[in-house]
């Protein structure tokens, strides 16, 4: 059976046989030799847990908000491209499951899917929308509108991709979009931008990713974030924050929540993992809400990133192989497990409620 899985990390082996090979290595791979992809799940390992006993953890509660929306479990889908290459039904089946189970749902910019249909399949559910500034600012604006025309609540700034990361699996691959996938939003963009694109046989799409790939601005800075806030309220979450120093300038910027994430190992080789950089993220982060992505396959992890000062734990490849080894069935399973392992680290570490977890309740190997 399809979604006969325990655990998190048999998903990429099973997706792997699952998926064809274009679809696969584009979602497996990581940047260079691939060192950090494999550290965000590593770094865990050296972080150990220090349970209290003799408590009464009979009830246990999941439940916690973030920018003031309660949800369900402090874990979230990341902005994931491209997803109808992972399954027929790609975003729609995440959105729906991501309101099922009352969680955060990320759009991404690259999505297979347009803003207003994922807005009908997430119906009331917080969703946010991922974002770039742009070469073309126009571009930008038309769909922070949209966004705001069609529900988001909130707008996930990606800023550590002024270039795109080298993935040697997708130069091998030599990475096409299959001819009977759109993507939706940039279609929208380049229509509200008058601009006329050229699609390459049997590749329908190949003209929005090159589009894409040139309106990638080096010149973006931070006085991109006051203009971004100038035309807009929706709130505004930096993701790709990889240093206390940065966290910083973003609360002088007045962001509303930072996103800590080395993008999976897709972007930089060779950064720390981002379970590592977190305790210092979230120090300089002062009363700014703090998510952290990449590694997580447990419910452990995402304990730890609680107790390290996290809001809340967004997954992302774990979402995409469970959706393409089993649909809606699969990427339920995967919130099964978690939700799951989470609750019942909680009660073997003695605390009832996400609220009551603390960072006492970790020790770093190198502390031992």
């Amino acid at each position: 059976m399809a979604t006969n899985f325990i655990s998190l990390r048999e998903l990429e082996q099973l997706a792997s046989i699952k998926l064809d090979s274009n679809a696969y290595q584009y979602y497996r791979s990581g940047a260079n030799e691939e060192i950090t992809k494999k550290e965000n799940i590593d770094a865990f390992q050296r972080i150990y847990l220090n349970p209290r006993v003799l408590r009464d953890v009979s009830k246990i509660s999941t439940k916690t908000k973030i920018l003031g929306h309660q949800i369900d479990l402090p874990i979230g889908i990341a902005p994931v491209a491209m997803l109808k290459l992972a399954h027929p039904l790609g975003e729609e089946v995440t959105a729906q499951l991501a309101h099922q189970w009352k969680v955060p749902f990320t759009l991404t910019t690259l999505s297979t899917l347009s803003q207003s249909e994922v807005a009908k399949h997430n119906k009331d559910g917080l969703r946010f929308q991922q974002l770039y500034i742009q070469k073309n600012r126009q571009l930008t604006e038309a769909l922070v509108r949209k966004a705001e025309k069609e529900g988001f609540q909130g707008l996930v700034l990606t800023v550590d991709a002024p270039i795109l990361g080298k993935r040697e699996a997708d130069e091998k691959q030599r990475f096409v979009l299959p001819p009977h996938l759109r993507l939706e939003i940039l279609e929208e963009l380049a229509k509200e931008a008058n601009i006329q694109l050229q699609t390459v046989a049997n590749n329908q799409g190949s003209g929005l990713l090159k589009f894409f790939a040139e309106q990638l601005d080096q010149t973006v800075n931070w006085n991109d974030i006051k203009w971004l806030r100038s035309i807009t309220k929706v709130p505004i979450i930096l993701k790709g924050i990889q240093c206390g120093a940065d966290a910083k300038l973003a609360l002088e910027h007045g962001v509303d929540a930072i996103w800590v994430s080395n993008h999976g190992g897709r972007q930089l080789d060779t950064v720390r993992s981002t379970v590592e950089m977190l305790p210092e993220i979230v120090a300089a982060a002062g009363s700014v809400e703090v998510y952290v992505d990449s590694g997580v396959r447990n419910g452990t992890d995402v304990y730890k990133c609680l107790a390290l000062g996290a809001k809340c734990v967004f997954v992302g490849r774990p979402a995409i192989y469970s959706t393409a080894i089993g649909g809606r069935e699969g990427l339920n399973k995967m919130f099964q497990i978690l939700q799951s392992e989470l609750v019942s680290t909680m009660q073997l570490m003695g605390v009832t409620s996400i609220q009551e977890i603390k960072s006492d309740g970790i020790v770093h190997r190198s502390k031992l």
